[in-house]
């Protein structure tokens, strides 16, 4: 009599295209659908209404000064570019040629970005009668993301969004914050990395600007004449 106890077939093992099926299949299409929608929201907020992408832009001719280069560096003039506002429409820094600009790169995640921006408010209430802007460039966010960290803040003052971080590669942006002062000719007058914080001790942050200096950097592009061909800048 044979002993069939003694001998058993090993139990057939699951079909390794039914586990792909039940779990790596519905995973890629989940997937594929949230990358189409990052697609699709990305396509729609980087190009403006009238066609062109947003990004940085040759500066008109017409504004280019002669013997100045167009760079990210100090005596040059500042690139053009066109960005999406926070609030509503689009932002052309050259659109605001004719006043200093305060070009401010920072992002929500930033923890000095987030202890400079008082100054940056106190700045714009006071010299934006005079005719100062300020530019809050936010790097590689969403607007519900800086929508209520600007509400918080009390951001008055413009903020642009560069989805993509072009205009950031092009202003040479290696940590944040960063802070270009741009005069009315549209030259870039100086370049400060680091927080723009009031020193009140010596335990503050190493290389900050104080609040004498970050006034002083204003008044000197402030002190620039408006630009001779009578052209006003759009209002904020």
């Amino acid at each position: 009599m044979t002993d069939t106890a003694s001998t058993s077939e090993p139990l057939p093992q699951r079909p390794r295209a039914n586990v792909f099926r039940r779990v790596a299949l519905p995973a890629l299409v989940i997937a594929a659908i949230v990358a189409a929608i990052w697609l699709i929201e990305h396509e729609r907020g980087a190009t403006s209404p009238t066609g062109e992408r947003y990004g940085p832009v040759t500066l008109p001719a017409v504004l280019r000064a002669p013997g100045l280069d167009v760079n990210a560096e100090e005596g040059a003039l500042a690139p053009d570019f066109l960005l999406e506002r926070l609030d509503a429409g689009e932002l052309r820094l050259s659109d605001l040629r004719g006043q200093p600009i305060v070009l401010n790169f920072w992002a929500t995640w930033c923890a000095p970005c987030r202890k400079e921006i008082p100054q940056l408010v106190a700045a714009y209430n006071r010299f934006a009668p005079d005719g100062l802007v300020i530019v809050g460039l936010n790097l590689q966010e969403g607007k519900g993301i800086v929508t209520p960290y600007a509400q918080d803040y009390g951001m008055k003052f413009p903020i642009a969004i560069d989805r993509d971080g072009e205009v950031g590669d092009k202003y040479h942006i290696l940590g944040l914050p960063t802070t270009y002062f741009i005069d009315r000719h549209g030259v870039i007058r100086s370049i400060f990395i680091g927080p723009l914080l009031e020193k009140k001790s010596d335990t503050d942050v190493q290389g900050a600007i104080g609040e004498d200096e970050l006034e002083r950097r204003i008044a000197e592009i402030m002190a620039a004449e408006p630009v001779a061909n009578g052209s006003s800048a759009r209002s904020q």
